[in-house]
């Protein structure tokens, strides 16, 4: 049709989501295979396509297309964060919080959280819904003797020759080693500060940063001393930490100290969580494991040189099933649409962003993996620690992640990407003390056969994951703020852009907030969904009728693209 300037394909190819990952990904039709867990995180990185290559290079596109509502019309409704009912007014079990009731105090910034150490309880809690944590007196060695005492001596030495000016990589290495009892492959690391850093970054490191990244680790017990809840499967919980408490948990992941955890010797009870250690991250791989390092060291220099003195929030969230919407009967209208080529998500203030995450969340973070969820966990590195807390999640759940700084630029993607430079995060806080950051990690199917994608079960498992993630945490319209959402498993999962879009739209609609559709630098997709949202919002369509849309072009026999399809049909003779 002649409003569409180039057709897009049937079928999508590989361009801007996740790696495949075909034990990770959530796949139809298909069994997944745990041994390949790391190298599939890796397999598709070759796939990132060229117009990422180009346009997350740090340039801008040559030519910014922006359609629909304004920009600044829908983030003027949302100039500030939501207001949270107060820490010390909520007695909710599912509300963890680790520091003593707090909020924001714009006229005193220095002011900084306190841990909620109980003395008269015994938070040491060993079992299968908490995080077992080094210090505890349960961690004991093969001759039955507690390891956290050995740990904390080994860490001691080290910080001593670091704070002498002695410290060799050599002696990093060897304290890992020793801490874990085992050899470790550390080339990545090893190449990273003995042959990229100039002297003065490796001297920095090794002799400062490094020693104070001991000292978090050392003050462990003291920081973060109330047991961490694990957010299982089918859950509605959340914890709530000081951004110094996250410090603290990714120094031990830095150091590989949670027991039990790292895939050479993990417990049957975390078969279904990621690994938080970095051990993963030190080993030899690809390029751009070096420039993640390169980031997550900086966020190390930075918190060491003044640590941030704000809140985190990490909270999973399943849809009951009474509230799974029955699509084809919704009436609610189209939501308002901002479609824009011009910005990434993470820099699109006021909004829910999402992340296009895997079910495992980070995805291949600590691995090989460096596409939009890895990205995004490496330049705001206390998203890491819901790898410590996050067990998989079910096609009705989401995971939301709070308050979460940014710490570094970056220039490219996948192959291409690199640390860039500081970034300084200005973005206001609410009145718990979190970043008005508020991201939610949701998971799409991995096709193997893109023309899965069509079957209106995976089309329902889509919706239902975009909805889930979509639907606002608290009730009034102050957490109706808008989506931040793009090409979601469209890029190595196969999916169909323009059915991944209405399938967006459509959930976004139903939850009654704003949809801002980001697809950096993709001009076609921005203007033919602009031109179909047109067509659709001046006939009245509804939720219900894209649902019907949906379910006409899953019986059609020859497929052209769903957009094309839709100005076949009018609204009116849909349900004929």
């Amino acid at each position: 049709m002649g409003c569409f300037p180039g057709r897009p394909a049937a079928r999508a190819t590989p361009t801007d989501d996740k790696p495949t990952t075909s034990h990770r990904a959530t796949t139809i039709g298909e069994n997944s295979s745990r041994q390949r867990r790391q190298k599939d995180f890796e397999a598709t990185e070759e796939e990132a396509t060229e117009m990422y290559d180009v346009f997350m290079n740090g340039n801008k596109p040559d030519e910014i297309i922006q359609k629909g509502i304004p920009l600044d019309t829908i983030a003027s409704k949302w100039m500030q964060p939501p207001i949270m009912k107060s820490m010390d007014e909520i007695n909710d079990k599912n509300f963890t919080f680790t520091i003593k009731p707090w909020k924001y105090d714009s006229p005193r910034p220095n002011r900084e959280p306190k841990p909620d150490n109980d003395e008269n309880t015994d938070n040491d809690l060993w079992d299968d819904d908490h995080v077992r944590m080094p210090w505890s007196r349960f961690y004991i060695s093969s001759k039955g003797k507690p390891i956290w005492p050995n740990i904390c001596q080994w860490l001691s030495s080290l910080k001593d020759k670091c704070d002498n000016q002695v410290a060799k990589f050599k002696d990093l290495k060897a304290t890992i080693e020793t801490c874990n009892v085992r050899d470790f492959d550390m080339k990545c690391l090893e190449e990273l500060i003995m042959k990229i850093y100039s002297n003065e970054d490796r001297n920095y490191f090794m002799y400062i940063t490094l020693s104070k990244m001991c000292d978090l680790v050392l003050t462990l017990n003291s920081i973060c001393s109330q047991p961490l809840p694990l957010l299982r499967i089918g859950t509605n919980r959340s914890i709530t930490m000081s951004q110094q408490q996250v410090a603290s948990l990714l120094a031990c992941a830095f150091f590989c100290l949670f027991p039990y955890r790292s895939y050479q010797i993990r417990k049957k009870e975390y078969e279904n969580y990621q690994d938080p250690n970095f051990e993963t991250l030190y080993q030899k791989g690809p390029p751009q494991k070096i420039e993640k390092l390169k980031c997550i060291l900086h966020y190390f220099r930075r918190v060491t040189q003044k640590m941030p003195n704000g809140v985190v929030t990490i909270q999973r969230f399943a849809l009951p099933k009474h509230r799974f919407p029955q699509w084809s009967d919704l009436t609610t209208g189209l939501c308002d649409l901002h479609l824009t080529t011009g910005k990434r998500i993470e820099d699109i203030n006021g909004a829910l962003q999402v992340d296009f995450a895997n079910k495992y969340i980070g995805g291949g973070v600590l691995g090989g993996g460096c596409v939009q969820e890895e990205i995004r966990f490496t330049i705001c590195p206390e998203m890491l620690v819901s790898l410590l807390l996050c067990e998989k999640m079910e096609i009705n759940e989401c995971i939301f992640l709070i308050g979460c700084e940014r710490y570094s630029s970056y220039r490219g993607y996948a192959k291409s990407f690199q640390f860039d430079e500081d970034y300084e995060d200005n973005t206001p806080r609410d009145n718990w003390d979190r970043r008005w950051c508020h991201v939610v990690a949701m998971d799409a199917i991995y096709f193997r056969n893109p023309s899965d994608q069509y079957q209106m079960k995976a089309v329902d498992r889509e919706l239902l994951k975009a909805y889930t993630s979509f639907s606002p945490l608290g009730k009034g319209s102050d957490y109706e703020f808008a989506i931040a959402t793009g090409n979601w498993g469209c890029g190595a999962f196969n999916g169909d852009k323009q059915l991944k879009a209405i399938i967006q739209l459509m959930a976004a609609s139903e939850a009654r907030r704003p949809l801002i559709y980001a697809a950096y630098g993709d001009k076609n997709l921005i203007t033919s969904f602009s031109v179909v949202y047109d067509y659709l919002k001046n006939q009245g369509a509804t939720v219900g009728d894209l649902y019907y849309y949906l379910i006409r072009y899953y019986r059609k026999p020859h497929r052209d693209s769903l957009f094309e399809y839709i100005f076949t049909i009018p609204v009116s003779s849909l349900r004929c």
